[in-house]
């Protein structure tokens, strides 16, 4: 007896000293902070990118919080229920290296990548710890098949530039083990280099994007006016060589260039199946007279027709009997990075004589064929 709670009490305690101790991590080259040591390093957080090699959509999502902080993950998951496109969390923890000016409303705020939801939400009476405050709330995770009885700790501390937010599921952390890692891991937490310039560089961006926005639509200008299209006006466009140029000012500047092809037989009884359609990639659109009405489309759901070309197509394409198909590409200008979209228009027209012939040879439709008008 004595020898089994002897065995009893030391798995509890390497439970518990297994559960308060902490191993650091570093932050980039930027800082170091102890957690605990079940905690993986999220993938994406391992380096900071510069800002060039991030999507639009990355852009958009994080270019406030890296304006006010940079962020750094910490999580274990149930790896069962994160399959596919959902990641379920038994912890979470967003660290947060604060700008020197940050306001206090950035501390109470939750890092954009924290987004997990309570249901069932109360918030627990604060608390201080050494020179930060402590928020505290709990409620039930729920994601998929998981239903857990969650707390979320919030940990802000300007004299240290830090803070933390932390969900972990009651049954791995309990409120009392929380409060006291989350005072160690705000004491281990030390800046090694100071990221002062990728904040700069961060609120520099708006001024830098706008400035490079007005250096291509002064490219494109210059382009335009040089290959004879001076004047352009949103809503006219201009036929020349075969293929019809249109200008768009709202809600951004944009040019298209489009080709009308030809027209194919839609079916006799006016039935949507086996109706004629471009294949896949190779850029071309159509207009077709279904469910009562005409409609544009095209397979890469890609930019339609202009409104000023889109309206003489319309006037000319009347027969429902028939679907007509046209060649185009559109160019957003303050977006657009390749050089030659910028700079020329050979990029669509040397592409010109190839489509055509593809298009009279029928390979640019499956089913259906081009009429020979």
């Amino acid at each position: 007896m004595k020898t089994w709670l002897s065995i009893c009490l030391g798995v509890f305690a390497l439970s518990c000293s297994a559960q308060s101790r902490l191993t650091e991590r570093p932050m980039a080259d930027i800082a170091f902070i102890s957690v605990p040591p079940n905690l993986e390093t999220e993938d994406r957080q391992k380096k900071l990118f510069p800002l060039s090699t991030l999507s639009d959509s990355e852009k958009s999502a994080y270019r406030h919080d890296l304006s006010e902080r940079i962020t750094f993950g910490f999580s274990s998951t149930y790896l069962w229920a994160s399959m596919g496109s959902i990641t379920t969390y038994r912890q979470l923890l967003i660290v947060s290296v604060m700008a020197p000016d940050a306001p206090e409303a950035e501390y109470a705020r939750l890092p954009r990548r924290f987004g997990l939801y309570y249901e069932q939400r109360r918030h627990l009476p604060g608390r201080t710890l050494g020179t930060g405050t402590l928020t505290l709330s709990e409620g039930i995770y729920s994601r998929g098949d998981v239903t857990e009885p969650a707390i979320q700790f919030l940990y802000a501390d300007r004299a240290r530039r830090l803070q933390l937010v932390w969900h972990a599921v009651k049954r791995e952390v309990d409120l009392e083990t929380g409060v006291a890692q989350i005072a160690r891991m705000a004491q281990s937490f030390r800046i090694v280099r100071d990221p002062l310039e990728w904040f700069a560089a961060m609120r520099d961006f708006p001024r830098r994007e706008a400035e490079l926005r007005t250096q291509r639509l002064a490219t494109v200008q210059a382009m335009l006016k040089r290959e004879g299209y001076a004047g352009l006006e949103p809503g006219k466009p201009v036929l020349r060589n075969g293929a019809y140029i249109e200008w768009m000012s709202a809600p951004e500047p944009r040019y298209q260039l489009l080709v009308p092809l030809g027209r194919a037989r839609a079916a006799a009884n006016g039935s949507v199946v086996n109706r004629p359609r471009p294949v896949q990639g190779s850029g071309i659109g159509w207009r077709e007279f279904s469910d009562g009405e005409w409609v544009f489309s095209n397979n890469e759901r890609a930019y339609l027709p202009m409104q000023g070309v889109g309206a003489i197509l319309a006037a000319r394409q009347q027969d429902p009997a028939y679907v007509y198909f046209y060649y185009a590409a559109t160019v957003r200008i303050e977006e657009e990075s390749q050089a030659q979209l910028l700079t020329s228009l050979n990029w669509f027209f040397d592409g010109i004589p190839e489509v055509q012939r593809r298009w009279r040879e029928g390979l640019l439709l499956s089913p259906g064929q081009p009429l020979k008008d």
